[in-house]
């Protein structure tokens, strides 16, 4: 790992998952933690090379490979963690997560592995607001919620940390299907994104990026895609098991494992909740189904 900087106040470390680092005198805020202990051993001997410990820890979103180094980190450091409501919960908890993946019931042992099960870390601070104070610096705190139901993004010295709104050019092209949990959400983060004039901004699975217009147009269009595959799906109605079936034909995508089969069930769900909010389908029952169909 590298600590790469992008103004004298602010850098990142280039992982699988980008790590925002806000240098405060000798000390680091840093923006999540990567998925485990080995990456958060990797994060702290990084900072340590650049004479830098852990003061706080922002968490943009609760999912796994963004929460999976907290509790490593703070019971080396004593960091101070900080969340927004609904995603704190889930930090707190991370057997929510697959829980709700497995709508609601107690997950299978398919769905219980570090990539949807965290070792749980506890919130000190929930964010509220569109300002945060930690020591001598503020930063701002920006909605990007779809990815997730409360994600944020950390703005600080003309640096935007814009989490999972957008994905790289790659993951649009070639995983066709990437993971949201409230696509009308996530439409209007990525219109945010596009309106906003910070001089670079950092996501999570993306190098850094002076203008972030191209890279959220790309994610919009995949977006515009796949509903478009989802009303295709529903030339005659077919239950949300149907619809994914329809999904994974149009784009060649083969699931052979529990965590992707629910994984891309919620996301179809998303889409069609979306669309329904839309007024583009409507539910109706068949034989003790559920079932969608154009309207």
């Amino acid at each position: 790992m590298e600590l790469r900087e992008i103004t004298d106040a602010v850098g990142y470390i280039p992982d699988a998952v980008n790590i925002g680092v806000i240098r405060d005198g000798s000390e680091a805020i840093i923006v999540d933690t990567g998925l485990d202990k080995g990456t958060a051993k990797d994060i702290l001997k990084t900072l340590e090379g650049a004479g830098l410990t852990v003061k706080a820890i922002i968490n943009t979103h609760h999912h796994a490979d963004h929460i999976g180094g907290n509790a490593y980190i703070k019971n080396r450091t004593e960091a101070i963690i900080y969340a927004s409501e609904i995603e704190a919960g889930l930090i707190e908890s991370p057997i929510l997560e697959p829980t709700y993946l497995f709508s609601g019931a107690a997950p299978i042992q398919g769905l219980r592995n570090r990539f949807l099960l965290a070792k749980p870390s506890k919130v000190d601070h929930i964010i509220t607001g569109n300002r945060l104070t930690i020591g001598g610096v503020e930063v701002g705190i920006v909605g990007l919620a779809g990815h997730s139901p409360n994600q944020i993004g950390v703005a600080v010295d003309g640096v935007l940390f814009c989490a999972d709104t957008v994905f790289s050019m790659r993951v649009v092209e070639k995983y066709k299907l990437p993971f949201v949990q409230d696509v009308s959400g996530l439409k209007e983060s990525l219109r945010t994104l596009k309106a906003s004039s910070y001089d670079h901004y950092v996501p999570s699975h993306a190098g850094a990026k002076e203008d972030i217009t191209e890279l959220a147009d790309a994610n919009l269009g995949a977006i515009h895609g796949i509903e478009a595959m989802v009303l295709d799906v529903l030339e005659e109605h077919r239950t949300t098991e149907g619809v994914l079936a329809g999904l994974c034909a149009a784009t060649g995508l083969e699931i052979g494992r529990a965590q992707a089969y629910y994984l891309n069930n919620t996301l179809t769900m998303a889409y069609l909740s979306s669309l329904e909010s839309e007024g583009r389908v409507k539910t109706l029952f068949r034989g003790n189904l559920l079932h969608w169909e154009k309207t």
